[in-house]
């Protein structure tokens, strides 16, 4: 059998030609929208996500420490703030975790970055702040679970919020709080049929 021309239609279609290196640390990722296989597909992501049973929140809080917060105490509150909203996930439905990960910035001070794929092990932190207390910083986390929906994230760590805020003497405000309303909404009317 002849390779198909590279240029051709019959090659652009035929997937058996496409790798895929999905722990790739490359950062961009490119694709063809017309490719169900290739990476960089909306509809390949949509179906990995889909039969993945992925279930994702995000949150952006604005924080603000009185007195200042040390990095080290910076460091327990991330901590904190990414573990017990995961294990609250775990202990009702959740069986694994996607990717737990936060950012906090710092303006004009730089930033640290979390990430948690394991609940049982540390956290892993990049810190790049150049200062020792904080007095406001913008916090992002971002929680990616198997098996609960976007909702049910978002439920299961919105309540932990008050009281870890509290504890490490931070005042905080939701400054954006995402969750796929549309799809939640959908999966549950197909569960429920």
């Amino acid at each position: 059998m002849a390779t198909p021309d590279p240029n051709s239609d019959e090659y652009k279609y035929d997937y058996d030609h496409v790798e895929i290196d999905h722990d790739s640390d490359e950062k961009e990722i490119k694709g063809h929208d017309f490719n169900p296989v290739e990476e960089g597909s909306a509809l390949h992501l949509e179906i990995h996500r889909a039969v993945d049973e992925l279930g994702k929140y995000a949150l952006e809080l604005e924080l603000k420490s009185k007195d200042g917060i040390s990095k080290d105490d910076i460091k327990g509150f991330i901590d904190e703030i990414m573990r017990k909203p995961t294990e609250a996930c775990l202990a009702n439905g959740a069986d694994i975790i996607g990717h737990v990960k936060s950012f906090l910035i710092v303006e004009g001070h730089g930033n640290i970055m979390s990430s948690m794929v394991d609940e049982r092990k540390p956290i892993k932190i990049k810190d790049f702040v150049d200062v020792d207390r904080i007095e406001d910083c913008i916090l992002v986390l971002h929680i990616i679970v198997h098996g609960i929906w976007d909702n049910e994230i978002r439920e299961l760590t919105l309540p932990f919020l008050d009281d870890i805020c509290k504890k490490w003497g931070l005042e905080y405000r939701i400054m954006a709080d995402y969750f796929d309303l549309e799809k939640s909404i959908a999966h549950h009317n197909l569960s429920g049929q």
